[in-house]
C-alpha cells in the first residue's frame, strides 16, 4: 500500500518494497527499509535494481548516505 505524507517543508510518498523495485528501477535511487540484519535492528539500504548496499543505524543517516553517494532514497516498508 502506498502511503502519501505532506507537510510545510517535504511530500513523503512510502512505498512497499515490492511497489518500489516494480516502478522505480533505477540505478540513482536507494530505497530505505527499516529491517533487523544479522540481529542488528537498523535500516538498509537498497539498489533501485534490489542489491543491499548497507545497513545502518538509523532512518536519518541511511538518507544522508544515500544522499553522499549522489542517490534519491525513498523509503518502502
Amino acid at each position: 500500500m502506498t502511503n502519501y505524507i505532506f507537510t510545510e517543508e517535504h511530500a513523503l510518498i512510502s512505498y512497499t518494497r515490492e511497489e518500489a523495485f516494480k516502478a522505480f528501477n533505477h540505478e540513482r535511487l536507494a530505497y530505505v527499509v527499516a529491517e533487523t540484519v544479522e540481529g542488528a535492528p537498523g535500516f538498509s539500504i537498497y539498489s533501485g535494481v534490489g542489491e543491499h548496499l548497507g545497513h545502518l543505524d538509523t532512518r536519518d543517516i541511511a538518507f544522508a548516505t544515500a544522499l553522499q553517494y549522489d542517490m534519491h532514497a525513498l523509503s518502502v516498508h
